[in-house]
């Protein structure tokens, strides 16, 4: 398979071009300091089905607020003390969770190759201004869906249905157009499929939330690093 017929690619933002679980380790430190703390790989196993859950319970929920219940859920099942400061701390902290070295050049390379380049992320809007400020270099997202506008987090099929209908709205093409770039197998790859759209899996190392668990799922492309996808796709549309 080609990456030169696709004209939109559709990128998660979190685990992809935004370091997710590095960004949140980070801001866990009051819980992560304290005596029986988990391991990075114990601690994402807890947190990832907290995080799922309180999505699909309050789908309307800001994301900043959903972080702040799953902080009291991790230090609760973990049996840690938790403070209402920190939660709020840890829900405000999205903004400030540093890009992957490589995702604001190969952004700005993707953009010179007439492509639309689309967020679909499980994230507020304003959470995401933050991560827009260091992603955006010389170029600007084409289209930013964000969980808030569509009311539901992904991997809910609906999240996929808007990107596809506002993607046919706002620039006149359809799925077979369509490239899901994304490190998250379960938020991304597996739902992208049943809806009949092809994924560049970004197979960001250490990634344990929506990775580990799901080596059954088979993206239709792999690349190791958004600079080796970015290449790939120069290659392909220069050919």
């Amino acid at each position: 398979m080609s990456l030169a017929p696709f004209k939109v690619l559709l990128f998660d933002c979190y685990g992809t071009l935004v370091d997710w679980e590095g960004g949140m380790l980070a801001n866990l430190r009051p819980l992560l300091e304290q005596s029986g703390a988990p391991d990075r790989e114990q601690l994402f196993s807890v947190l990832g089905p907290h995080e799922g859950r309180i999505q699909t319970e309050t789908p309307t929920m800001l994301y900043s607020e959903v972080l702040e219940h799953v902080y009291k859920a991790v230090g609760k099942e973990l049996k840690l003390e938790v403070k209402e400061s920190d939660a709020k701390a840890f829900g405000a902290s999205v903004g400030s969770w540093p890009a992957f070295e490589d995702s604001a050049d190969a952004l700005q390379r993707l953009s010179k190759l007439g492509l639309k380049l689309v967020i679909l992320s499980n994230v507020d809007n304003t959470s995401f201004e933050g991560s827009k400020k260091q992603l955006e270099k010389g170029y600007q997202f084409d289209a930013i869906y964000t969980a808030e506008k569509i009311g539901s987090y992904k991997p809910s099929l609906r999240n996929f249905d808007y990107a596809i209908e506002n993607i046919k709205k706002d620039f006149g093409l359809n799925p077979e157009d369509i490239l899901i770039v994304a490190n998250s197998k379960l938020h991304d790859v597996q739902p992208g499929h049943k809806k009949g759209l092809k994924a560049a899996w970004i197979d960001r190392s250490k990634a344990v939330m929506g990775v580990a668990a799901y080596k059954d799922v088979v993206p239709d492309f792999h690349y190791s690093t958004m600079a080796e996808f970015t290449q790939a796709m120069e290659k392909a549309k220069s050919a």
